[in-house]
């Protein structure tokens, strides 16, 4: 099974519920775990820099969940791709990379 998570606020709360997700999924034995995605937009990509405290686990499963930045949300926050933690991909737009992975069949799941 292929799955995106979806992610737009700031909220310290909400980060962990994501990363605690995502965790969990990967460590769930019942599930045929594919491809896990993320895409951050609005005031979470807040949460993709490279000095943020999720960097840690962003960088630890690159071969296994794709982080996606807005790129909107990026500019708008005058974040360049240089502060973004490795493996973060900025994609032009978070809505349109999420439309884009459910119609190539990932579950969508909004934190």
């Amino acid at each position: 099974m292929k799955t995106v998570f979806h992610l737009n606020l700031e909220d310290a709360a909400k980060q962990s519920e994501l990363l605690g997700n995502i965790q969990n999924l990967m460590d769930d034995d019942s599930v045929q775990v594919g491809e896990i995605a993320a895409v951050i937009n609005a005031d979470a990509v807040e949460m993709v820099k490279n000095d943020s405290e999720a960097t840690e686990f962003i960088e630890d499963f690159p071969e296994k969940v794709t982080f996606y930045a807005c790129s909107n949300s990026l500019e708008n926050r005058e974040i360049t791709e240089d502060e973004l933690a490795e493996g973060v991909e900025p994609v032009n737009s978070g809505v349109g990379k999420l439309n884009k992975l459910q119609d190539d069949g990932f579950n969508y799941i909004k934190i």
